[in-house]
């Protein structure tokens, strides 16, 4: 793609507290017209934290905008620079530019619909040193956090020829550089302390694998990016790639970037940002802009993940799957995910209004009946929509479901937590020491995942698909199990009448009682019900040979 018009916006103000910098928080728009909804490409310039700023990147925008990238070409303020030239002896320390790459962030993710970009996919990169500072944004989340942001509103970072181990950057400029332009020049920057260091660098956060990341390295700096491919070599990483420029210096990649035609690295990063920018399409509705993603040909099949509070992202591998078949409807339920809601309330996240959305996707791709796939949580979302709309429902699977009524959650933690292992109790016990959102999200996952499961094998796939694949909001799981107490959620009734089948799947050693399954089988009058030994809440991960040998039949038998 070439785009020939671009629009710019010079100087915007992406910062105005009281320590607001007039000249360096600010920011520089191009946006490529006649794109829709483009992904947004947040661009950190290099300068060894000590200089530049973002007029200099001009070029280089451009260049990403005529490719249909938009981009935010941002400035931060700077370090002393004195090793290079003595005028330049004030300026900030570490985390002060982090702080302030951050804020940019959140000005970015503010802004998108006034400038018609996608909030969905904003993605981070920069140049040297900028390089270093989008991998730290992407990495460390404290830094979002402090302006109200998520580093899971990251959707890819690209840091380029950057150093991510602050220590060995230090330890290199001491042994040929001299202690002179150690200090002047690494110290007058991040500190002079182990713990500064450390604190510092990217490596230190190898473990926090929200992001997809491609990260460039070019002959000058390929030893600093092994360090970090080292780093996650040892973590295990499975979204981070590398690609290392051997025929380019430090000079010549920046320059490759910013040429107008012709740049094969350029090139590389918009094909990275192209295939990792959302694909999901929107409905838009009176108080939200729900989410959605079709795959395959075929019967309809909506596929309701499991909850409350998780994104669909984790069970794209289950919507492929199952679209061999079926037209396959996957969707962020309200307030999850790209499903956003300005302000989550009590109000506006029901059981009431996700059967409406449900109702509203099905009108809007005109599908007369749709067969329900519930998992968990997404069982008693299926329930409640059939109880509504049956009319509609061509059939159910309920998957390790949730019961008819809110009876069965009287056992579900004693049962969870007496599946995990003694060190994953002692890591959940001490997770209210820990503050930040993200942080607190992931080792809750990584503790309880194991709680899950039969076959301890799978914990660490169950523990990335919940605390990576999806992202967990809290606040909606809250307000929902609010509303159904509220409301007196029980469909017993209702379902006693629905004559359409059913199949009911569950575990043996599942979370949820298996008694509720049993008593949901006596209830419809129309179900299959297989309960898989050795198996707890996953059965496409415990028994997947029953689990999708249960799944094929009742597609062959019911259509």
């Amino acid at each position: 793609m070439q785009v020939e018009n671009i629009r710019e916006h010079h100087d915007l103000v992406y910062y105005e507290g009281k320590d607001a910098d007039s000249v360096k928080h600010k920011l520089n728009l191009f946006l490529p017209e006649d794109v829709e909804n483009p992904p947004i490409l947040i661009w950190i310039h290099g300068g060894a934290w000590a200089f530049g700023g973002r007029k200099f990147e001009t070029d280089l925008a451009r260049a990403f905008a005529s490719d249909g990238i938009a981009v935010a070409a941002i400035s931060y303020r700077l370090s002393p620079g004195t090793w290079k030239n003595p005028k330049f002896d004030e300026g900030v320390q570490h985390p002060e530019h982090i702080k302030d790459v951050a804020r940019a962030f959140s000005w970015v993710y503010k802004n998108a619909k006034s400038f018609d970009y996608d909030q969905n996919s904003i993605f981070v990169s920069g140049y040297s040193a900028g390089g270093h500072l989008s991998a730290l944004l992407a990495m460390d989340p404290s830094y979002l956090s402090e302006v109200r942001r998520s580093v899971r509103e990251i959707k890819g970072a690209i840091p380029i020829a950057g150093a991510y181990d602050i220590a060995a950057y230090h330890e290199s400029h001491l042994r040929y550089n001299g202690r002179d332009m150690a200090e002047k020049h690494v110290q007058a920057v991040f500190g002079n302390t182990p713990k500064q260091f450390k604190n510092a660098s990217p490596t230190f956060y190898i473990e926090n694998q929200w992001i997809p990341m491609l990260v460039i390295s070019e002959k000058d700096t390929y030893g600093y990016t092994q360090l970090l491919e080292h780093a996650a070599s040892q973590a295990n990483y499975k979204t981070m790639d590398f690609y290392h420029a051997k025929d380019m210096n430090h000079g010549q990649l920046l320059r490759d970037l910013a040429k107008p035609k012709n740049s094969k690295y350029r090139s590389l990063i918009v094909d990275y940002i192209q295939k990792n920018q959302a694909d999901y399409s929107y409905l838009e509705m009176k108080d939200i802009n729900l989410a959605y993603k079709i795959f395959g040909q075929g019967e309809p099949l909506f596929i309701l993940n499991g909850g409350p509070g998780f994104s669909s992202h984790n069970f794209v591998s289950l919507a492929q799957k199952f679209s061999k078949n079926h037209l396959v409807v996957l969707f962020d339920q309200r307030g999850t995910g790209f499903s956003k809601l300005a302000e989550p309330n009590e109000d506006n996240v029901t059981m009431s209004a996700m059967v409406e959305d449900m109702e509203a996707i099905r009108r809007h791709l005109g599908l007369r009946e749709i067969t329900l796939f519930g998992q968990s949580f997404g069982g008693i979302y299926a329930m409640s929509y059939a109880a509504k709309y049956p009319e509609h429902v061509k059939g159910m699977i309920l998957s390790h479901s949730g019961g008819m009524n809110m009876d069965f959650l009287n056992t579900v933690d004693k049962r969870l937590t007496s599946n995990l292992e003694e060190t994953d109790r002692i890591a959940l016990a001490e997770l209210d020491e820990v503050q930040n959102p993200d942080l607190r999200s992931m080792k809750q996952s990584k503790a309880l995942a194991g709680g899950y499961l039969f076959y301890k094998k799978n914990k660490d796939k169950v523990f990335r698909g919940l605390a990576f694949n999806s992202r967990y909001h809290p606040r909606i799981n809250q307000l929902l199990w609010a509303d159904l107490r509220e409301t007196n959620y029980d469909v017993v009734d209702t379902m006693k009448q629905f004559t359409k089948p059913v199949l009911i799947i569950h575990g043996e050693n599942d979370i949820v009682d298996p008694k509720h399954a049993v008593f949901m089988h006596a209830i419809f009058p129309n179900s299959t019900f297989e309960l898989l030994k050795n198996c707890a809440h996953y059965g496409w991960l415990d028994a997947p040979g029953e689990y999708f040998k249960a799944i094929d039949d009742f597609f062959k038998k019911n259509g």
